[in-house]
């Protein structure tokens, strides 16, 4: 048989491990068929109960913005650039938090809101289990450690509670392992780097408030690590590709997510969130709320690290990094302080929320763990084959004397045996010391996996208890409004005026709710104002005017509000429109020409990913269909622990792919 390999190495540069048990888990699709079957049942109250709501009231405002967005796309085929169903109109696209321009909007707009972000939570968990499973057998962990850490990361305890109160948005951080992985990748493919830009964008688009400056600190720590590590090697450029890698996907994120980038720093800059109180955890409280969970796993985390396992050490500093910053501002040079002095970290709230990333790491750095425990068996066993080997071919001084008292014949076997060079190892028996310690890995690592995932269960009836909202189709007009329940105004037509929002938006005190007429003359002696056309970006209106006068519209004023006929106006922040005297009909208009200008941008980044990853999506598909003909279904088709020979890794200067 020919044993001939192609030769993959790790970030580090290493010859990586080809176990045979790890071959069968390389099928994608039998993977997925994994990640499927655990999501559904660990949230299984997802998928239940499909037209109720969360109780929680951020979970309805979500709900109202994303019906708002989908609506207006679908019922009047506008872009959602104004949404005026929340706090008497305020933007659409641009809002730190409407998701409309992530890619798991689509589920929203194929199956309707209530079941469109049932949909988009379950696949964005089963990315997250697939991102960091690939990421840690990039870093050479084994299947089973890596499915391991992709079920702890992926149904982390955070993202229940994230879940329950309607910040489906928050579930960018599972798309965190896949920029790591393409940041690591990156360091020797540019087509990696390009992926890794179009994830990170996905992040931001996403109305990822949190996930974005979180994947931002990661990305900048695993830079660091890894460009620390390429100067400890002395490679020429070692050091330089880890930036390299994560420049061109901070461009191309940057690119890609342009549209929603761009217009959020714009409104937050103009209305920032203020929080003043000063937030901190104690260490011990940090540390006992994730020691009960996840305990076992630290330990085996610190495993990776007393065997000298460089990925586990750098994860670990990272997890001891965000464990510093989940403590808040313990004092002015704690992280949490220092990061709150920057523009784009002052504004955030809640510093227990660093506790995720602190999964994230002690899962990689676990997996790493797992992997040494479960190579430790066929290392051994081949020691020990080595030891006794060497010691037949060198015998020592009393066993060369009970030689030379054998038969002649035996005596001249026995030289040929010290004479011949070492003898391998029979495949068969590292095949039983691979298959025996990655049993052993999931006979005790199974109970601590299925504890973690069922203590975050979400159970049918438990999430989803509030009634759906009903419709009403009738003509818009603005509502009172109640903060609790801003889910059932969009389904009528209808705008809330109380409402309660993070940033201090610019809302008019003269909004009315339940008037006679949305549009009305600021004096009607002067002038009368029917309604012809209403749609969220444009209102059509029939003014006979019998003088220059003031036409009010009952919605808040913004820049990009512009009429045919006459003049537009703020006045208190109300939309109002200085019409000549005579009989017009007046079209107003929301046109942002700067938010067109960054879709253009967006757009035309993600026609760029497409072209270069159409051609590479048709190869992907080839190669896993080949991967069926070659899944070594019994060990003899591949070679044992370490089936790769050592070889001299490539310079870290070299470009082409080293994945193997």
């Amino acid at each position: 048989m020919n044993r001939a390999k192609r030769i993959a190495y790790d970030v580090f540069g290493r010859a990586m491990t080809m176990r045979w048990t790890d071959r069968l888990a390389a099928l994608t699709l039998a993977r997925f068929v994994l990640w499927i079957t655990i999501a559904v049942f660990s949230h299984e109250g997802i998928l239940t109960d499909p037209w109720k709501l969360a109780d929680w009231m951020d979970d309805h405002q979500f709900y109202a913005w994303e019906e708002s967005d989908r609506m207006t796309l679908l019922r009047w085929h506008q872009l959602p650039a104004w949404n005026p169903y929340w706090c008497g109109g305020t933007i659409g696209i641009g809002a730190p938090e409407d998701p409309f321009l992530g890619p798991d909007f689509l589920f929203r707009l194929i199956f309707g809101v209530a079941h469109g972000r049932r949909f988009a939570i379950v696949f964005l968990v089963i990315m997250g289990f697939e991102g960091t499973y690939r990421l840690c057998r990039r870093l050479d962990s084994t299947a089973l450690a890596s499915v391991a850490a992709a079920l702890l990361y992926g149904t982390c305890d955070k993202f229940v509670s994230f879940i329950h109160d309607g910040w489906v948005n928050f579930l960018g951080f599972e798309l965190i392992p896949w920029v790591v992985l393409c940041l690591v990748n990156g360091l020797s493919s540019w087509r990696w780097r390009l992926l890794g830009g179009f994830f990170f964008g996905w992040i931001v688009m996403s109305a990822g408030t949190y996930p974005t400056p979180f994947t931002l600190l990661v990305v900048g720590y695993f830079t660091v690590a890894l460009s620390i590590r390429g100067l400890l090697t002395r490679e020429p450029r070692a050091w330089l590709l880890p930036w390299l890698s994560a420049a061109t996907i901070g461009l191309v994120a940057l690119g890609v997510c342009f549209a929603k980038l761009v217009p959020t720093l714009s409104f937050l800059s103009q209305f920032p969130r203020v929080f003043t109180p000063v937030e901190t955890h104690a260490a011990t409280e940090i540390f006992t709320g994730f020691w009960v969970r996840y305990g076992a796993f630290a330990v085996l985390a610190l495993v990776g690290v007393v065997t000298a396992d460089v990925a586990a050490g750098i994860c670990v500093g990272g997890a001891m990094l965000f464990f510093a910053l989940a403590m808040g501002d313990f004092g002015e040079l704690s992280p949490f302080h220092l990061l709150k002095s920057l523009p784009l970290f002052k504004q955030l709230r809640f510093p227990d929320r660093y506790t995720v990333i602190v999964l994230f790491f002690t899962s990689i750095a676990a997996a790493r763990g797992i992997s040494r425990l479960e190579d430790a068996l066929p290392s051994m066993l081949r020691a020990t084959w080595d030891t006794l080997d060497a010691a037949l071919r060198s015998p020592g001084r009393v066993l060369r004397w009970l030689i030379r008292k054998l038969p002649k014949r035996l005596q001249r076997e026995e030289a040929e045996i010290a004479k011949r060079g070492p003898l391998p190892m029979p495949e068969e028996i590292g095949w039983l010391a691979i298959g025996l310690a990655a049993w052993l890995a999931y006979d005790r690592g199974r109970p601590l996996v299925e504890e973690v995932v069922t203590g975050v269960r979400i159970r049918p009836g438990t999430m989803y208890v509030q009634e759906a909202p009903r419709r009403y189709d009738g003509e818009f007009k603005q509502h009172r409004g109640n903060r609790r329940d801003a889910h059932v105004f969009p389904p009528m037509n209808m705008g809330t005026i109380y409402c309660v929002a993070g940033n201090p938006l610019p809302e008019s005190p003269r909004l009315r709710g339940d008037l006679a007429a949305e549009e009305y003359p600021e004096d009607p002696a002067k002038a009368t104002v029917k309604r012809l056309a209403w749609s969220p970006n444009a209102i059509d209106l029939e003014v006979d005017a019998k003088e220059p006068a003031r036409i009010f519209v009952n919605q808040n004023w913004a820049p990009a509000w512009r009429s045919d006929v006459g003049q537009v106006k703020s006045v208190d922040k109300l939309l109002a429109v200085d019409v000549p005297a005579g009989k017009h009909t007046v079209h107003l208009a929301y046109s942002d020409r700067f938010l067109f200008f960054c879709l253009f941008v967006s757009a035309a980044s993600l026609l760029g990913l497409a072209y270069v990853f159409g051609r590479d999506g048709v190869r992907w598909v080839r190669a896993e269909a080949t991967a069926w003909t070659t899944m070594p279904w019994w060990p003899d088709q591949v070679d044992g622990a370490d089936a790769i020979p050592p070889a001299e890794p490539p310079s870290a200067a070299d470009e082409p792919d080293r994945q193997g």
